[in-house]
């Protein structure tokens, strides 16, 4: 073996033996139905405000008036990056990789209604369609106004929020529990996959700005802020043990936009857009640090008049 493999290695057991030593008082005391609330910036926390940052419904356009009882479909698409190593050192207050990269894209239908007084209510759904081991079922809402709309330039102001939750084996996964008894692919002896649930809800406002080129093409930006209030609750067994620990966080997070909406007909629009909300992180043994997230999106939508 290379010494690099050996330093690998010996890292990968340093980092065990201060998670044990670490977590050891915990599980004494509660044994393994603990239950802890999360600082702002531990890796749980950091991963559950990233998926929920990745579910949000954000605007992909600029709040404009709508007729009342306007109905307009849509089916949106995301772009879900890949998560590094490095940052899948998730679990054990960053100790312990997770398998977080479960699917590249993800998509939902979306629909609008218009509301008297230039309110525009939205709805989107993901279904509980396993998708790479994990459940989803996520249910989005918001409303939005125009504050000031002229002939070349609209500012609107949205409210939305998230409620949802993702079962799968998110602690011990099926690759991991194949592994057996290796110490570098199973560290943590992971008997069987687990059915953990991350709940997450999100409470969130947003200001949009915008300016039209033409009648076809309209760009915008965003500016928002996000209250994200999380759950884990893991269904595991590893090294011997039944683990059902719940992690709880809670915290707030500012995030920005941009797109380009295209009008192909009077009817139909495509919209694409641009998404970042800076995170903070601090796993242990390394700097605290901001891992953001950074995501495109894409709807394509068709209105009823």
């Amino acid at each position: 073996m290379s010494n690099e493999g050996y330093a690998g290695r010996a890292r990968l057991a340093l980092i065990i033996c201060v998670a044990a030593l670490t977590l050891t008082p915990l599980y004494a005391h509660d044994g393994m139905d603990l239950e802890e609330r999360l600082a702002k910036d531990r890796p749980e926390f950091w991963a559950m405000k990233l998926v929920g940052s990745e579910l949000l419904m954000t605007p992909l356009d600029v709040p404009h008036g709508t007729e009342t009882g306007q109905i307009e479909f849509g089916l949106e698409a995301g772009w879900l990056p890949s998560l590094s190593p490095q940052q899948r050192l998730v679990g054990f207050t960053g100790t312990k990789e997770e398998k977080l990269n479960r699917t590249p894209i993800f998509a939902r239908p979306r629909v609008s209604l218009g509301l008297p007084h230039d309110v525009t209510f939205s709805a989107g759904y993901i279904p509980p369609a396993t998708i790479g081991g994990i459940k989803p079922n996520v249910l989005t809402l918001a409303a939005g106004r125009p504050i000031i709309s002229t002939s070349v330039w609209r500012l609107g102001v949205r409210v939305h929020g998230l409620i949802g939750n993702l079962r799968g084996d998110i602690t011990c996964d099926q690759d991991t529990v194949a592994a057996g008894l290796d110490p570098v692919r199973n560290p943590y002896l992971c008997e069987a996959p687990s059915n953990d649930t991350m709940t997450i809800r999100v409470g969130g406002l947003d200001v949009s700005n915008s300016f039209l080129l033409s009648h076809s093409v309209q760009p915008y930006v965003t500016v928002g802020l996000n209250y994200f209030d999380t759950k884990f609750q893991t269904d595991a067994r590893y090294s011997g043990m039944i683990d059902h620990s719940r992690l709880l966080g809670a915290g707030s997070a500012v995030s920005v936009g941009g797109g380009l909406t295209y009008r192909i007909s009077p009817k139909i629009r495509v919209t694409g857009e641009a998404f970042y909300t800076p995170l903070d992180v601090h796993r242990l043994l390394q700097p605290r640090i901001t891992d953001g997230l950074f995501n495109l999106r894409a709807l394509v939508a068709y209105e009823l008049r």
